[in-house]
C-alpha cells in the first residue's frame, strides 16, 4: 500500500470512529470495492463470514476474525486496535496470543496474512484460518 492509499484508508478510518465493528468493517469494504472474493482472497475468511458482516449480523467476532481481517485490509497498528475495540476485545499483554497479535500489528503493519501467519508460527502459535479451511493454507497462500 503507497502512502496515499494508507492516507484514503486513514480517513475511512477517521469517518467511522463512532461506528460499531460491522460498520467499520463495511466501510473499509466500501472503499475498496471489494466483494466477496475478494473479501475471501485477501482475508482468508469465509463466505459466510462476509455475508454476516455486511448483514450487520457479526457484532463480537472472536479476535482470530478481527486479526484476519486487519491483515486482509492492511490496517496499521491504530487502526486495528480500534477495530478490536469495537469487537469488544483488547489485546492483553499477559496473554501469549494477545501478545504475539499486538507484536505483529506494531512490527508488520499491512503487510498481510501470510506475514502475520509467518510471525505466529515463529512464535509458536498457529496460523489465523477458519475452520473449514485446510490447516497451512490461507486463501492462495502456502504457510510453511
Amino acid at each position: 500500500m503507497d502512502k496515499n492509499e494508507w492516507e484514503e484508508l486513514r480517513e475511512v478510518f477517521v469517518r467511522n470512529q463512532g461506528s460499531d465493528f460491522c460498520g467499520k468493517v463495511n466501510a473499509y469494504l466500501s472503499h475498496l470495492h471489494w466483494y466477496s472474493d475478494t473479501f475471501e482472497d485477501a482475508t482468508g475468511l469465509t463466505l459466510e463470514t462476509y455475508r454476516r458482516i455486511i448483514r450487520n449480523e457479526l457484532p463480537n467476532p472472536k479476535k482470530d476474525t478481527v486479526m484476519m481481517l486487519c491483515a486482509g485490509f492492511g490496517l496499521d497498528y491504530r487502526m486495528s486496535t480500534d477495530l478490536f475495540q469495537s469487537a469488544g476485545h483488547a489485546l492483553s499483554l499477559t496473554n501469549k496470543k494477545d501478545k504475539a497479535f499486538d507484536y505483529v500489528l506494531l512490527m508488520f503493519p499491512g503487510q498481510g496474512l501470510a506475514v502475520y501467519n509467518r510471525e505466529l508460527v515463529a512464535q509458536g502459535l498457529k496460523p489465523l484460518q477458519t475452520k473449514d479451511r485446510k490447516p497451512g493454507k490461507i486463501g492462495n497462500v502456502k504457510i510453511s
